[in-house]
């Protein structure tokens, strides 16, 4: 299901296609998304999401969704604006064995999800 994603600050930075492709607002793929694990292009397993929440390897809200769930408190969503045209995704890498998940927290990480991927 696809899904824009919002900072600790309420702006839309990112997005899941319905395919799992992870993109940033301006259409670069930078990951994907498999079941509940968040991969970067490399196969390199940068974190989850969860109950329309992206947390990081400790459990921390890193980005929300409109219907995140269980978190930290979000703040209001600002407006977005219009979406960049999608480039074409590259293939896909074998993903790393994830992590144990941590438990859910309510704090926001240090971390962006620009950070996750870095």
């Amino acid at each position: 299901m696809a899904q824009d994603f919002y900072d600790r600050n309420g702006r839309a930075t990112h997005y899941v296609d319905n395919n799992g492709t992870f993109y940033t607002w301006t259409g670069q793929p930078i990951g994907f998304v498999q079941g509940e694990e968040l991969y970067a292009t490399s196969g390199r397993h940068v974190g989850r999401v969860s109950s329309g929440w992206i947390r990081d390897h400790n459990g921390h809200g890193v980005a929300f969704s409109q219907n995140a769930s269980g978190g930290p408190l979000p703040p209001m969503r600002s407006l977005p604006s219009l979406k960049s045209l999608p480039s074409l995704p590259p293939l896909r890498s074998l993903p790393s064995l994830p992590p144990l998940p941590a438990l859910p927290s309510l704090s926001w990480s240090g971390y962006s999800v620009d950070d996750l991927f870095g």
